[in-house]
């Protein structure tokens, strides 16, 4: 999470979400917090499985957790999957607005659904890639 590509990922749907949507409304706009999430989103979960990892493995007191590219796998396809949902089941997006409002509420959370936003998951195999080359096992 702390590589320049996650924190470039961030700083994208951050400026896009909290200024550029409000002051540029528009296609582009609506573009770009896709983007960044489908690159953000697979990275955010392996950084949690793997501190989860070292949770675990703190706590067993068991030698270092050692699974190569299973995990990575798994987060891009749950978060491609996750997304995809989003974008093509109305109550997909209805539940991640609620959700989003249950943990940080105050704020005008909205997701419209919208199948041309699927072009987005191009980032998915992208976070693979660079997931895969910072833990040193390029596929």
């Amino acid at each position: 999470m702390l590589h320049p590509a996650p924190a470039l990922a961030f700083a994208l749907v951050a400026v896009n979400d909290l200024w550029l949507k409000a002051h540029h409304p528009g296609w582009l706009s609506g573009k770009l917090s896709d983007l960044g999430l489908c690159f953000l989103l697979p990275v955010f979960l392996v950084a949690v499985g793997e501190w989860g990892a070292w949770v675990v493995w703190r706590l067993r007191r068991r030698g270092h957790w050692r699974a190569g590219l299973g995990p990575i796998l798994l987060a891009c396809v749950v978060a491609g999957a996750y997304f995809a949902a989003l974008q093509l089941w109305p109550v997909a997006a209805v539940a991640h607005v609620r959700a989003l409002h249950a943990l940080a509420p105050g704020r005008g959370y909205a997701v419209t659904p919208d199948p041309s936003d699927l072009l987005a998951l191009i980032a998915v195999p992208l976070a693979f890639l660079h997931l895969a080359r910072r833990r040193g096992g390029t596929p």
